[in-house]
C-alpha cells in the first residue's frame, strides 16, 4: 500500500478530492455573498436532508451561545404543530428535487411562514420563483454532502441578517488558519491520513462534546458515503448515561473503535467529561482514538472537526478500494421511494374521486 495518499487520490478520486479539497475556497465565496433579510419571527427551523440539512446542525452548534432564537434543524416529511407564521423556515436542498424536503416547503407554505430556499435549481427553485419567495441560488456540479462551504456560508449569512450574529465575520476571519490546515491535512504526512489507518477494518464510532456534536455526525456520514463503511456518532456527557455500558462487554465492541473529537481549548469542565469516558474505554480495553481539535471559539472547532473528518473519510475510501463519488445504493433507494410515493399520491386521488 502507498505511503503518498496525495498522489493515489489524484488519479483514483480525483472529483472527491478537489471538493473536499475546495471546502476553504467554497467557504469564502459564500461569505462574499451581501444577504439582507428582514423578517417577523420567534424561532427558526432549517428543513432538509443528508448533506443539505448537516449545514443546519453545525451553524446551531455555533450560534447556540449568541442568539436568542430557538433553532431546530427538521429531517422528517413533515412539520411540527408549533410551526406558525412567526416562524422563519429556511429550506435547504441541494438538487432541489428532495421529495422530504418539498413537503416540508408546502406545509410551510400553507402555515404562512417566511421561507427563504437555498438551493441550485430543481423544483424547490421553481416553486420559489412563483411564490415569491427568496432564493440563495448555489453553484451546480457538486455532489449535495460537498456542498458544505457554500451551505455553512450561506446560513450564516442569512442567520446574521435575522439574527445579529457575526459568523460571517467570524469566517473570514478564520480563513488564513483553514487554509493552512487545508495544505496539511492534504500533504503526504496529514493527520488524517494516519487516523484512517487506524481506523481501516473496523467500524468507527465518533464522540463529541454536545457543544460540537454536528461535527461528529458529520464524520459519521462522511464516512459512510465516502468510504462505504458503518459509522455511528455519540455525544458526552450522553455517553456516560447509556453507551459506557455497551463498551463494558460483549464479542461486538472488538469490531468498533472509539474516536473522540477532543477539544482542547474548551471549558475545563467539558474536558473533564471528556476524559473520564475516555478512561472508562482504556479500563475496558479499548484502544480509544484522540483527535484533538483546536480553536478558541465553538465555530472555529467546529470547521477544523469537519476538515478533518472529511480528509479521513476521503483516505479510508483509498483505503477500501471505493469511489467515494459512487452514490448508486442512495439513487437505487430514491427510486424506490419515488415509486411508493408517486402509489400514494395517486391513491390518495382515486379517494378523493370517489
Amino acid at each position: 500500500m502507498s505511503e503518498d495518499p496525495e498522489s493515489s487520490l489524484a488519479a483514483n478520486h480525483h472529483s472527491m478530492a478537489n471538493e473536499i479539497y475546495n471546502f476553504v475556497d467554497d467557504l469564502k465565496t459564500a461569505t462574499e455573498r451581501p444577504i439582507r433579510i428582514d423578517a417577523d419571527f420567534n424561532r427558526i427551523i432549517i428543513c432538509g436532508m443528508g448533506g443539505s440539512a448537516i449545514g443546519g446542525d453545525l451553524i446551531r452548534d455555533c450560534v447556540f451561545r449568541e442568539t436568542k432564537y430557538p433553532i431546530t434543524v427538521q429531517r422528517f416529511p413533515e412539520l411540527p404543530k408549533w410551526v406558525d407564521e412567526k416562524t422563519f423556515v429556511i429550506i435547504s436542498s441541494y438538487s432541489g428535487n428532495t421529495n422530504e424536503t418539498i413537503s416540508m416547503y408546502h406545509r410551510a407554505v400553507e402555515m404562512k411562514c417566511k421561507v427563504v430556499i437555498m438551493t441550485s435549481g430543481g423544483e424547490l427553485e421553481r416553486l420559489g420563483i412563483e411564490r415569491g419567495d427568496t432564493i440563495i441560488k448555489m453553484a451546480k456540479g457538486f455532489q449535495p454532502r460537498s456542498a458544505l462551504g457554500l451551505n455553512i456560508g450561506y446560513l450564516a449569512a442569512v442567520i446574521d441578517s435575522i439574527c445579529g450574529t457575526t459568523c460571517v465575520q467570524d469566517i473570514r476571519k478564520l480563513l488564513p488558519t483553514l487554509y493552512k490546515l487545508r495544505d496539511k491535512l492534504s500533504g503526504d504526512k496529514s493527520e488524517a491520513w494516519k487516523i484512517a489507518n487506524s481506523i481501516n477494518g473496523r467500524i468507527p464510532i465518533i464522540y463529541s462534546t454536545a457543544g460540537i456534536y454536528a461535527s461528529a455526525i458529520r464524520w459519521k456520514s462522511q464516512i459512510n458515503e465516502n468510504s462505504k463503511m458503518m459509522a455511528f456518532a455519540g455525544s458526552v456527557p450522553e455517553f456516560n448515561h447509556n453507551e459506557i455500558s455497551g463498551w463494558s462487554e460483549g464479542e461486538l465492541r472488538e469490531r468498533c473503535v472509539p474516536i473522540f473529537l477532543y477539544e482542547s481549548s474548551s471549558h475545563k469542565l467539558i474536558r473533564r467529561m471528556a476524559d473520564a469516558s475516555m478512561e472508562a474505554l482504556h479500563r475496558y480495553g479499548q484502544d480509544v482514538q484522540v483527535v484533538r481539535i483546536r480553536g478558541r471559539t465553538t465555530l472555529q472547532r467546529t470547521l477544523v472537526a469537519v476538515m478533518i473528518g472529511d480528509y479521513v473519510s476521503l483516505y479510508l475510501a483509498h483505503l477500501q478500494g471505493v469511489d467515494p463519488m459512487d452514490i448508486r445504493s442512495i439513487n437505487e433507494f430514491k427510486s424506490r421511494l419515488n415509486k411508493v410515493l408517486s402509489t400514494v399520491k395517486h391513491a390518495g386521488k382515486s379517494k378523493k374521486k370517489k
